[in-house]
């Protein structure tokens, strides 16, 4: 059997000797630290960001320009919109369940319901006092912006608040309409499919629809108020239906408040798009016109190549016809030149 092998370790000493030279290693580099500044006072403890110097630590100034107040409140508009949303299901479901004929006792329920009901009023009505904070204030900045960014963030938070506005108030639309189908169905009456579509989100109206939709459930809610107030004189057994009723009606007008007071904006959004779309349409006919202008200077420029053409081939032409009617008179004028000299070199020659 093979004996093991010899071994020893050299771990002790070595961290002897680590911590041994440690000092030293930090004294130096604290003398090369003098020269470099920004170097930290351990290897250890050294970042990214310069920390502590020979002298103190250093603090590293950062210009950082913070967003507008309307980006937070946007945010904040969104997540209760959010939170709206879910309770206006959960409270579909508790319509759904209550409106089914039964014997027993359902107060915790309607307490439920009104209770789900007021948050969600609560929350529209939070949701228009933060749109309403959204337009821009009058504020000396420092250092002071330019113009066309003050004028760029100016027309950022109109935008984002007739859009906040808008999601709102559609919200808000459909919420009344689900409130008024439901008071109507605990009254007995008929629903209309129009109030079912809407309630649904499947059908959304716009301008003078949204308008007399409004002033249609504001009448109901008048009418249930006057129901209320017969019916609670009449026989006092009927107080619990109607306060659930009142406070359905409440909310249906407080809601319709709140999107009389939200039209403003939808439809300063509305005169906006009308507008866009009028420019656009004005760009299209431009375009046309401009098209029509570029054809004929298509049409021109390749005229106007020809013509060039067509001149400086005249232009060869006179000048070769200049050329044949001057070339002969030269080559007849220089026999008549030698003539004069034949008879002087022939008397010379006979002398």
């Amino acid at each position: 059997m093979a004996s093991a092998p010899t071994t020893r370790s050299r771990t002790l000493l070595f961290l002897s000797y680590r911590d041994s030279r440690a000092p030293l290693h930090r004294r130096t580099r604290h003398t090369r630290s003098q020269a470099y500044t920004n170097d930290d006072d351990d290897d250890e403890s050294q970042g990214l960001i310069p920390g502590a110097q020979a002298h103190g630590e250093s603090h590293l100034a950062v210009d950082m320009t913070l967003p507008p107040m309307w980006f937070d409140i946007s945010d904040q508009v969104n997540e209760i919109l959010d939170s709206v949303a879910k309770k206006i299901s959960s409270l579909e479901k508790l319509h759904a369940r209550h409106a089914l004929p039964g014997f027993s006792d359902r107060t915790a329920e309607e307490r439920e319901i009104e209770a789900v009901t007021s948050d969600i009023t609560r929350g529209f009505l939070q949701c228009q006092t933060l749109i309403q904070r959204i337009a821009p204030r009058d504020s000396h900045h420092f250092p002071p912006k330019a113009s066309n960014l003050l004028r760029n963030e100016e027309l950022a938070a109109h935008n984002v608040q007739r859009g906040l506005a808008a999601k709102v108030q559609d919200m808000s639309a459909s919420f009344r309409k689900k409130q008024r189908v439901y008071m109507d169905k605990l009254q007995g009456h008929s629903v209309k499919n129009q109030d079912l579509l809407i309630a649904s989100g499947a059908l959304s109206l716009s301008g003078s629809d949204s308008i007399t939709a409004l002033e249609d459930d504001m009448q109901a809610a008048v009418k249930d108020f006057i129901s209320v107030s017969c019916n609670s004189r009449v026989d006092p057994s009927l107080r619990t239906r109607d306060r659930e009723l009142t406070e359905i009606a409440k909310s249906i007008a407080s809601l319709a408040e709140l999107f009389k007071d939200l039209s403003s904006l939808v439809i300063d959004q509305g005169t906006i798009l009308d507008s866009v779309e009028y420019n656009i349409e004005q760009t299209s006919v431009h375009m046309q016109e401009a098209v029509k202008e570029l054809e004929i200077a298509t049409t021109y420029q390749k005229n106007t190549g020809r013509r060039q053409c067509i001149f400086l081939l005249i232009l060869i032409i006179l000048g070769l016809i200049l050329i044949l009617i001057f070339k002969p008179r030269r080559g007849a004028d220089s026999p008549h030149s030698q003539d004069p000299q034949l008879p002087s070199s022939s008397a010379g020659s006979m002398r």
